[in-house]
């Protein structure tokens, strides 16, 4: 149990004790996440030698459709823009610089950039309090992405599966 979810079952054991019912398992926990870099990538997804460049750094292939992230468990790749992609990882931030990618550029976002990982049955109805977008899984499915506001915070969500 991660540190979050221990302070949030804490909490819920605590609430359910003065109440006089057993606790309830939370429906929405938060976890800070640590990756060692955050890159915003630019190129043309039109020039194979960049896109191939991407796969051998990353071991996985830039997601060309809108709103789209793929990834594995070093790396996650989410499309941006036409030419912009946001490379969460956990490769030392030395090998994104040494990635070998000449047709495109790399900005170091590390220091900019939080990760939190909301997760539980009632994570999307929290997140839709605050956020303009339609969150609907037929809508924001596993492995979309989107850039948006909550509370006046520019944010980038990643649908990702549970696991």
């Amino acid at each position: 149990m991660s540190e979050a979810s221990a302070r949030m079952f804490a909490f819920d054991s605590f609430a359910a004790r003065h109440v006089g019912r057993a606790p309830a398992a939370p429906g929405v926990t938060v976890e800070t996440r640590h990756a060692a870099a955050m890159c915003d990538l630019r190129g043309s997804p039109r020039n194979p030698d960049f896109l191939s460049e991407v796969s051998a750094a990353f071991g996985v292939a830039l997601p060309v459709d809108p709103n789209t992230a793929v990834g594995t468990n070093d790396a996650r790749i989410l499309w941006l823009g036409p030419d912009q992609w946001l490379i969460v990882t956990a490769q030392p931030r030395n090998l994104l610089h040494d990635a070998g990618i000449t047709g495109g550029t790399l900005t170091d976002l590390s220091h900019g950039r939080a990760i939190l990982r909301l997760a539980g049955p009632d994570a999307r109805h929290a997140l839709a309090k605050g956020c303009p977008l339609d969150l609907d899984l037929r809508r924001f499915a596993v492995d979309r992405c989107a850039q948006t506001a909550i509370a006046r915070i520019n944010v980038v969500l990643d649908h990702v599966a549970p696991g």
